[in-house]
């Protein structure tokens, strides 16, 4: 079954200054592809920088979770290295986690809501032309009442009762009161994809690597058949370009490395063929047997199965050509 050979050669990444039509190209995002794997996966001295931010991630999880190595203790204790004088139990104490637990549940007690402003020229006029209404209202209230008295006509054109009375009532009126239906719906939207992927839940998972690892991480695709989701990414499956930034503003590329099922490549590209998927298959296994990345696959019913992706986007230049017809 395994027929096939992986080799990992250096590759860097493509030309910048290559034409759109060449950066639109399969080509051009292997490469790219290729260049991420050759600087995250490459041996050096019998580790490689995907593995040594693993088993680092993994070390401040089990001291999050008061499983961490006792050796370390063990040696500061033992006289000349040896320990047959002393009767301790070694079982780490659970502070950490319990110091964790409410970090976390603090975090997650936060919450806050879907707020969307709009900004496009339509709505800013629609805005305008009614902040006018409530100033014409607000300038002439009493002329107004005195009319709608004598004549039993109302003029007003807001809600007598909610008119402010000077500029800042006006300015917060505008921010609290006025409410158009393109903001509803844009607030509404964001909030339906929330509930549907969950999002409660994962923000759990992330608060928690927020206070293990010092980062967490989550991202959103787009499928023809699930619409918008948004998925918990493990930050120790994530590969990213070298940054100076603590935020990771000045980063030009991200990844995940996932084991899915090769069943869902499909969804990913439906003109997949039989051949296609069993030469996956191969070029999987001999992954795993280099790599050793089925960690959560052990079992050899589902090892030929899976398959372990790169998820990465890649920034670069792009021209919009905008014409102008008289």
């Amino acid at each position: 079954m395994k027929d096939v050979e992986l080799l990992i050669n250096p590759a860097g990444f493509p030309d910048q200054f290559a034409t759109d039509a060449d950066k639109a190209t399969m080509e051009y995002g292997l490469q790219v592809g290729q260049a991420i794997q050759y600087e995250w996966f490459r041996k050096g001295g019998g580790s490689c920088r995907y593995y040594s931010q693993l088993q680092s991630f993994n070390q401040l999880r089990r001291y999050a979770r008061g499983e961490q190595s006792v050796a370390k203790y063990k040696n500061e204790l033992a006289v000349d290295g040896d320990l047959s004088y002393l009767n301790l139990d070694w079982t780490p104490v659970p502070i950490l986690p319990k110091f964790v637990d409410i970090v976390v549940n603090g975090m997650s007690n936060r919450l806050f809501h879907v707020k969307a402003y709009a900004q496009d020229a339509l709505s800013s006029e629609h805005r305008n032309k009614y902040q006018k209404l409530v100033e014409r209202d607000m300038l002439n209230k009493d002329i107004f009442a005195d009319f709608q008295e004598s004549f039993g006509i109302n003029p007003f054109m807001t809600d007598v009762e909610e008119l402010p009375e000077n500029n800042e009532e006006l300015e917060l009126h505008m921010q609290l009161k006025y409410k158009p239906s393109i903001e509803i719906a844009e607030e509404e939207a964001i909030n339906t994809v929330l509930e549907e992927n969950h999002y409660q839940d994962i923000k759990k998972r992330i608060d928690y690597d927020m206070t293990v690892l010092g980062v967490g991480m989550a991202k959103h695709q787009f499928l023809p058949g699930s619409g918008v989701q948004v998925d918990y990414v493990d930050p120790a499956n994530v590969v990213y370009s070298y940054t100076e930034d603590p935020h990771f503003k000045d980063c030009f590329y991200w990844g995940e490395v996932k084991t899915l099922p090769i069943a869902e490549l499909i969804k990913i590209d439906p003109d997949l063929t039989r051949e296609d998927m069993k030469k996956i298959s191969q070029y999987s296994q001999t992954w795993y047997d280099s790599y050793n990345v089925n960690r959560f696959y052990e079992n050899s019913l589902f090892f030929k199965d899976t398959a372990t992706l790169i998820y990465f986007n890649y920034k670069t230049t792009k021209k919009f050509v905008y014409k102008k017809k008289y």
